[in-house]
């Protein structure tokens, strides 16, 4: 128009007032949605992680082999977090996504009146249940066991209370509040949630570890048998474990030990049962892998010959 200037700043036409309003509450909801989703994928990769490292203490402490002088990587540790959670994980993926379907069904078909009801009477309801959630952890703390054998449910209702009565209070007592008092409620609640979930991962997978364990002992007689041919005695001592010295002294590896089960191959290191391996006095061999040794698998029941 003529008598006025408009300057430019850039190559774009400048925003409204109202334009730039909604761009900057866009940008600030659209970092929010990403530190949430850097939270939860930080937290989900600790509580594989944290399985894993349970679940092979476990394991491991089963057949008396300490899980430290495997030096585990932490690519093992995860796989078997991975491998033991992913049903639990897709079963609350699943439960949440059906979750959410029926809230949306129900804003969808209920008439306003149902809908006004459950907004009145629903904050007060879920923040009782919150806390009976949380009350009824307070014995299993204490030492009472009153879960039975449902490994991971204190945990996982610690976890479900605190969500529920934070959310229920919430909307009990709506109003502003300071950014900082905000923050710090958001980030408590976070980390009582997350205690829930260790200690959940936790149960869960001590119970998981112990019971593979368990099925790994009760199938040891199906599994290949092992010879271990070496060039020096390795003094594996053991119920149904036998020494053989080659009597040719040009011979590579003068020493074979068989009556033997691998377990695992780890951190450099070998883990070895005896074929006879019993829960009450089975013996357990960590061998260091190395040139000097070589392994030979025969189907289980194979009888080896008494020389070389």
């Amino acid at each position: 128009m003529p008598g006025r200037s408009v300057r430019r700043t850039g190559l774009r036409r400048p925003l409204p007032e109202d334009g730039a309003a909604r761009a900057k509450a866009g940008a600030s909801q659209a970092g929010k949605v990403i530190v949430s989703v850097a939270a939860n994928l930080a937290l989900s990769s600790a509580l594989l992680y944290f399985f894993g490292l349970v679940y092979t203490q476990k394991f491991f402490g089963y057949f008396r082999v300490h899980y430290t002088v495997l030096d585990q990587s932490s690519d093992e540790i995860l796989a078997r977090g991975a491998f033991g959670l992913h049903l639990p994980i897709g079963a609350a993926a699943g439960i949440g996504l059906g979750s959410f379907a029926v809230v949306r069904l129900a804003r969808f078909l209920l008439p306003d009146r149902i809908r006004a009801g459950l907004a009145r009477f629903g904050p007060p309801f879920a923040t009782i249940a919150g806390l009976a959630l949380v009350g009824v952890t307070v014995p299993e703390v204490l030492g009472v066991d009153p879960f039975g054998f449902h490994a991971g449910l204190p945990g996982l209702a610690f976890a479900a209370g605190v969500v529920l009565a934070v959310v229920g209070s919430r909307r009990l007592a709506p109003g502003e509040h300071a950014p900082a008092f905000l923050v710090a409620e958001w980030t408590t609640t976070y980390l009582l949630v997350a205690f829930g979930l260790f200690w959940a991962v936790s149960d869960y997978s001590a119970q998981v570890g112990i019971r593979e364990a368990y099925a790994t002992a009760a199938r040891i007689s199906a599994m290949p048998a092992v010879t271990v041919y070496s060039e020096r005695g390795l003094s594996l001592e053991a119920d149904g474990v036998r020494q053989v010295v080659c009597a040719q002294p040009e011979a590579a590896y003068r020493y074979r030990y068989t009556g033997l089960k691998l377990l695992l191959q780890s951190g450099g290191q070998y883990v070895f049962v005896t074929a006879r391996w019993r829960t009450s006095d089975g013996v357990s061999f960590v061998v260091p892998r190395s040139a000097a040794l070589r392994l030979e698998f025969a189907p289980p029941g194979t009888r080896p010959s008494g020389t070389c």
